[in-house]
């Protein structure tokens, strides 16, 4: 018989690599208890590496990936990161996966829209819509929610 995940899984799949590696960051900060500390830090961490000093060892491809660990982890030393983060950004230096940072910060980010219960809706329309036609279009919305679930609108 298969033995049960022991790892919390996140309320919604994300796929390819940056999937992944965010589903692996979201089951290591929620048994450490640690969701929204490791949000905050990746993103801080997609700020400091597009810094161009960080960034010009960190995604040449000529770099060793050991110089590249050095730099990372001096500059999350710096800033005081959590071990999840920091083990997390040196297992992509290791494994020279740094350039995949941006695509695993927004995958974690939609793990953590869902695990918040947000809804995503983007609506594009030819003209701005007025409050009024805002309202009503939120109201609209709103019928297909689930308990608990709160809605993120967009308008292009």
């Amino acid at each position: 018989s298969a033995r049960p995940l022991s790892r919390p899984q996140p309320p919604i799949q994300v796929y390819g690599l940056e999937g992944r590696y965010a589903t692996a960051l979201y089951s290591a900060a929620t048994k450490q208890k640690k969701l929204e500390q490791v949000e905050k830090e990746l993103s801080r961490v997609w700020t400091l590496l597009k810094d161009p000093k960080l960034s010009s060892v960190v995604m040449n491809p000529h770099t060793k990936s050991a110089v590249k660990q050095k730099a990372v982890n001096d500059a999350l030393a710096k800033e005081k990161m959590s071990p999840v983060t920091v083990n997390l950004m040196n297992l992509l230096a290791e494994n020279g996966r740094l350039r995949y940072t941006p695509g695993i910060v927004s995958a974690f980010g939609k793990i953590m829209s869902a695990y918040r219960g947000e809804v995503l809706c983007t609506i594009t329309t030819a003209q701005p819509l007025d409050d009024a036609n805002l309202t009503e279009l939120k109201s609209a919305l709103s019928g297909f929610l689930a308990k608990g679930e709160v809605l993120k609108l967009e308008v292009k």
